[in-house]
């Protein structure tokens, strides 16, 4: 879904991003992050779709999620520490 459809759907419903920014105790910009794809945050994307009741795959289709191992992030770090 296009972030301006989620934020009217959000409105219709009743609830704006900033009453999930203070319900869910997080930074506007990580609501407003989350809703638009920059960032992925399950209990940011979790309410939002059962504010709007549709599931989080239809409202943020095809998320690639990229996550490195502890041993890949250790390694990492030793080489911009060398």
């Amino acid at each position: 879904m296009h972030p301006e459809q989620i934020k009217a759907e959000m409105r219709m419903a009743g609830v704006t991003p900033a009453m999930v920014c203070d319900e869910l105790k997080v930074a506007p910009s990580s609501v407003s992050q989350t809703i638009s794809g920059h960032i992925k945050s399950k209990r940011i994307q979790a309410r939002i779709a059962q504010i709007i009741g549709k599931p989080v795959d239809a409202i943020w289709p095809n998320q690639v999620v990229l996550r490195r191992s502890q041993a890949q992030i250790a390694a990492q770090r030793g080489r911009a520490a060398a």
